[in-house]
């Protein structure tokens, strides 16, 4: 079963066009697809691959032993030496490529490349020189190296400052499935799932091709939740630690800085971050960068700030629904999904996941061409009686024209009402966003909701327009 990826598919179709050999790197999160879809590429094009893939938590010489393995055990290559180290491993697989026509192209795919890199290994070094002194006089390679850790990928291939330096031919990354991708998948796997109940399991599961795959279909969403996350034997019951382990160095670290961010939907500041993890000031930089380059967390700056400083947010929904709800032990998901902790937790959720679709969103709008930054907005007030307001998702328009969209996100089981207490509320937020910044922007105030609104006198003095959860599943970008 294999679904969406559209783009990256294009992409890796376009390396068959080209007249001579590619050196393309892929990284992307754990789960969530990259070893799927290569060998997806390879079997839709039929192409001849040869596949290696890192073992984590063993030595050079484990490593090794593996490659060499693989060579003789699967590709039936021979050799009366040992191998004792990666420059034997590369002499061998160049011996077997030299069996393929320069006509017929041919993927050399290194899978969890981090892993296989162990310290003083000279992996990376003979990579390079297969790379250089093998493939660059051939036509007909396609070099594919992967790996989950963002981090290790970014500093040690795509910005390497040595033998790798300005080798790759081609990068893409890889991020979790959006809700329309989502949708396709749990169609192809037989879950006959409500657009609501969809953005349901997205807010537990995020867009992890892997813990969707894992889905029991023919159970109902919130049972199959339960199975998979709750339940005693659950499969992703300890995920999120083995997760955090695989990809960073001293994860601690990223599980402070994780547990902070996922209490406060608004995000933190580094300084905040810093004083409130625990984590010095030097230390903690480091970590937020890996964490950014995995897709656990994004980064913008502070809407009308003179100094303009970073707000770090977590944005994966795994990563939120564990802190939340299976960190604190053994429950039972069938009684919290009808508790009023989890209806307000899904508001919230359902915020979060309109940021992360925010792409879509302006597809929907009609600005998929305009520059934009996504904000949350709020101001406290400072004077005895008077109240504080928040935006929950605001789209500057960058480009100058002093254009705002105000958007109000509302996760209901029904079509959302505008009353006269909320219409009051709604103005006034306009009216304190209008003076906090000097009356500069021209504002529309948009909503998002489950079942679509209900068209009364108070949505046709307010709202330019809504958008329901169908309208942005719809959505391909």
């Amino acid at each position: 079963m294999f679904v969406a990826r559209e783009n990256e598919l294009k992409k890796l179709n376009l390396l068959l066009k080209r007249e001579k050999s590619s050196f393309l790197a892929i990284y992307g999160r754990r789960r969530v697809g990259k070893t799927e879809i290569v060998r997806h590429f390879c079997e839709q094009n039929g192409i001849a691959k040869v596949e290696f893939a890192g073992r984590v938590d063993q030595n050079r010489r484990q490593q090794i032993k593996a490659f060499e393995s693989k060579l003789k055990r699967v590709y039936g290559v021979k050799s009366e030496e040992p191998i004792k180290d990666w420059n034997d491993a590369f002499y061998l697989l160049m011996e077997y490529l030299e069996r393929f026509s320069k006509k017929e192209k041919i993927v050399v795919f290194v899978d969890e490349l981090p892993w296989i890199d162990t310290a003083k290994s000279g992996f990376l070094g003979e990579l390079a020189d297969f790379w250089n002194g093998f493939c660059t006089e051939r036509n007909n390679i396609i070099l594919i190296v992967c790996g989950s850790s963002a981090s290790y990928m970014l500093k040690k291939v795509i910005h390497n400052r040595g033998a790798l330096h300005g080798r790759l031919t081609d990068i893409m990354p890889m991020e979790q499935f959006d809700l329309n991708a989502t949708k396709q998948m749990l169609q192809a796997q037989g879950c006959r799932y409500a657009d609501k109940s969809i953005v349901d399991t997205y807010m537990a599961l995020g867009g992890v091709a892997k813990y969707l795959e894992s889905l029991d279909c023919s159970a109902t969403p919130t049972e199959a939740i339960n199975s998979l996350c709750f339940k005693k034997d659950a499969l992703l019951k300890y995920e999120y630690e083995a997760l955090f382990a695989s990809l960073f160095n001293n994860s601690k670290i990223h599980y402070s800085i994780m547990d902070v961010l996922s209490s406060k939907w608004i995000g933190h500041t580094q300084k905040e971050l810093s004083t409130l993890s625990g984590v010095s000031s030097a230390y903690i930089k480091k970590p937020l960068e890996e964490l950014l380059a995995s897709g656990f967390i994004s980064a913008t700056t502070k809407f009308n700030q003179t100094k303009r400083d970073i707000l770090y947010r977590a944005t994966d929904s795994f990563s939120y629904f564990h802190n939340r709800w299976m960190s604190g032990g053994s429950q039972d998901w069938n009684k919290i999904v009808n508790s009023q902790s989890y209806r307000s937790w899904a508001g919230f959720a359902f915020e979060n996941i309109c940021h992360i679709h925010s792409e879509h969103i302006k597809k929907i709008l009609g600005i998929s061409g305009v520059e934009t930054q996504s904000h949350y907005w709020n101001h406290v007030a400072l004077e005895h009686g008077k109240k504080g307001v928040q935006i929950d998702m605001m789209l500057e328009h960058t480009n100058g024209s002093n254009n705002i969209d105000i958007i109000e996100c509302k996760y209901h089981n029904r079509e959302f009402t505008i009353t006269k207490a909320y219409r009051e509320e709604l103005v006034r937020k306009i009216e304190v966003f209008n003076e906090q910044t000097k009356f500069r922007y021209n504002i529309r105030l948009i909503f998002i909701t489950a079942f679509g609104m209900v068209r009364n006198e108070y949505y046709n003095e307010l709202v330019s327009l809504d958008i329901e959860l169908g309208d942005i599943i719809g959505v391909k970008v």
